[in-house]
């Protein structure tokens, strides 16, 4: 064994001595990388059941056992091994690994005819479309009841202001609808097909927020 070695090893020894098996493993394994010997390897592995890590240690005793040592040492190697299997076997077994986080499933989406939106633009369409008729019957009553032309020109006024407001709640009325319509293809659209030119569209309030409509 070199003289740099032997510093190593005589203060792993000394290490071992004071039962302070964590410190002289560390000289012993300094001593190893600088001479090779197989005695390091054997006061390696004492080290370490002694420190309570045959994990560890069974490694080390198996290297020492290779380099065909003598048969008292072969013996000594053995008995480490089944107290190293006496430890472990009598550990308690490693607790189970925690269990994964459940994710909480998905609500179904809301089916498209149900979007409130839409909804809302539907609504708008028939009140107004129904406002709008109902003007425009109204004018039309007023033109029938008109019999003479004095009573007539008397009645002119409210006849086309029903007319104006008739016409202007129908055309709104139409628009809304068509909204609605175009509305609820598009929702319908997105929820039959999840994405759209390759990116992923979650819901369509994201459109909104994106100001498709």
């Amino acid at each position: 064994m070199s003289e740099e070695a032997r510093v190593h090893y005589d203060r792993g020894l000394a290490f071992y001595g004071a039962k302070d098996y964590r410190a002289a493993f560390a000289e012993l394994e300094a001593g190893y990388a600088v001479d090779p010997r197989r005695e390091f390897l054997f006061a390696e592995a004492q080290a370490q059941r002694l420190a309570g890590d045959c994990q560890r240690a069974v490694p080390l005793y198996q290297r020492f056992l290779a380099t065909d040592p003598s048969p008292v040492q072969v013996n000594a190697a053995q008995v480490g091994l089944a107290r190293c299997a006496q430890q472990m076997a009598a550990a308690p077994p490693a607790p189970p690994p925690p269990p994964l986080p459940t994710v909480p499933a998905l609500p179904p989406p809301t089916p498209w005819y149900r979007d409130s939106v839409g909804g809302a633009l539907l609504a708008g369409g028939v009140i107004g479309l129904g406002v709008g008729a109902g003007f425009l019957i109204a004018a039309a009553v007023a033109h029938n009841d008109a019999t003479i032309y004095d009573d007539y020109a008397q009645r002119q006024s409210t006849i086309e202001r029903r007319g104006n407001i008739g016409v202007g709640a129908l055309a709104a009325g139409a628009v809304l609808t068509a909204a609605a319509t175009y509305r609820y293809h598009h929702v319908r659209a997105v929820r039959l097909s999840p994405t759209i030119s390759g990116a992923v569209r979650p819901s369509f309030r994201w459109l909104l927020l994106e100001g498709r409509f």
